[in-house]
C-alpha cells in the first residue's frame, strides 16, 4: 500500500514548476512590500495582468504550432486606435470594439494565408505585420493618441461584476475558450500535429494550410480583445501602447513549459507564466527601485524562470519516452 508521504511527494510533483516560481516571488514581495498583499494592489495586478495573459494563450497557440506571433503588440495598439477613432466618429463603444477586434483579425488573416499559402517562415510574416499595423495605427492618429471620452468603454476596465473586475471575468472568458479549443476539439489535436511534424500531419489528412491560417486569425482575435481592456484602461488610443507586449508574451509562453520548437502547448502554465512576469513587475515597481535596477533583476529573473521551466519540460518529455 502506497504511503500517505509518497503520495504527497507524488502530487507536489505534478504541480507545475511555473507554480512554485509565482509562489516564491508573491512571499517575498508581501514580505517586502506591505502594500503588495492588499486588496487594491492585487486588483492592479489583475487589471495590469488581463491584457498580457490574453495575448500570451493566443502567442501558445502559434507557437504549439511551430510558428510565432510578432506582430500582437501592434495589434494591441491597432485595436485601441481603431475603437478610439470610431468612438469619436460616434460610432457606439460596443460596435466600436467589436471593429477593433475585427481590424486585427483581419491582420492575422492576411499573416496566416501568407504563412500558409506562400510557405514564408512566420518570424519573418509577423515581423511584416508588426510594422504595417503600426503604421495603420499611427496614420489614424496621424502620429499622436486619440482620447476616448465614454464612460461606458472606460467601465471596462475600472468597474467589476460580481465582486470581481471585469477584465478578470474577460481574461477568464479568453483562458476558457482557448483551453477547450486545444484540449477538447479536433483544431487542438491538429495544431499540435502540425507543432510536430506538418508534413506527417498532412500525410494524415489534416488541413495543414487552412489550421496554420486559423491559428493567427485566433492569435490576433485574442490580441484584439487584450487592446479593448488596455484602451479602456488607458482611455486612449495610441499606436504605441502594446509595444514589447509580443515580447512578453513570448516569455510567459515559454516559463510556461511550452516548447519552441511547436507539438506541446499548455494553458495553465502560459497564465501561470503571465502571472510571473506580471507579479515580478508590480512588486519591483512597489519597492520604488531605480528603472535601471528593476530591469535588471527582471532580466535575470525571467532568464532563470525560463531556464528552469524549459529543464522541467524537457526533463518530463524524456521521462515520457
Amino acid at each position: 500500500m502506497e504511503k500517505p508521504s509518497a503520495r504527497l511527494i507524488l502530487w507536489l510533483s505534478r504541480i507545475p514548476s511555473t507554480f512554485w516560481i509565482l509562489f516564491a516571488l508573491t512571499v517575498a514581495f508581501s514580505l517586502l512590500a506591505p502594500q503588495f498583499p492588499t486588496r487594491d494592489n492585487l486588483d492592479n495586478i489583475t487589471r495590469q495582468g488581463a491584457v498580457l495573459t490574453i495575448t500570451a494563450v493566443g502567442m501558445m497557440v502559434a507557437i504549439a504550432s511551430a510558428g510565432i506571433d510578432l506582430s500582437v503588440g501592434a495589434l494591441i495598439g491597432l485595436s485601441g486606435t481603431v475603437i478610439a477613432f470610431s468612438i469619436r466618429s460616434g460610432v457606439a463603444w460596443p460596435v466600436a470594439a467589436a471593429v477593433g477586434i475585427v481590424a486585427c483579425g483581419v491582420c492575422g488573416l492576411v499573416s496566416g494565408l501568407v504563412v500558409a499559402k506562400a510557405r514564408i517562415y512566420p518570424f519573418v510574416v509577423t515581423f511584416g505585420m508588426l510594422y504595417m499595423s503600426r503604421s495603420v495605427s499611427l496614420g489614424i492618429t496621424q502620429g499622436g493618441s486619440i482620447h476616448i471620452s465614454d464612460e461606458g468603454f472606460a467601465a471596462i476596465a475600472h468597474n467589476q461584476f460580481a465582486g470581481l473586475p471585469i477584465p478578470l471575468w474577460i481574461t477568464l472568458a479568453m483562458i476558457t475558450l482557448v483551453a477547450l479549443l486545444m484540449r477538447r476539439t479536433v483544431f487542438g489535436r491538429y495544431v499540435f500535429a502540425i507543432g510536430n511534424d506538418a508534413t506527417g500531419a498532412e500525410w494524415m489528412g489534416i488541413k495543414v494550410d487552412l489550421h496554420k491560417v486559423l491559428v493567427y486569425l485566433l492569435s490576433s482575435l485574442m490580441a484584439g480583445v487584450a487592446g479593448v481592456v488596455l484602451a479602456s484602461r488607458v482611455v486612449t488610443g495610441n499606436a504605441l501602447v502594446g509595444q514589447g507586449t509580443e515580447f512578453d508574451a513570448i516569455a510567459a509562453v515559454v516559463i510556461g513549459g511550452t516548447a519552441l520548437t511547436g507539438g506541446s502547448g499548455s494553458v495553465l502554465g502560459t497564465v501561470l507564466g503571465a502571472l510571473v512576469i506580471t507579479v515580478l513587475r508590480n512588486g519591483l515597481s512597489l519597492l520604488g527601485l531605480a528603472s535601471e535596477v528593476s530591469s535588471a533583476i527582471t532580466g535575470v529573473t525571467l532568464m532563470l524562470a525560463v531556464i528552469l521551466a524549459q529543464a522541467v519540460y524537457r526533463g518530463g518529455t524524456r521521462a515520457n519516452h
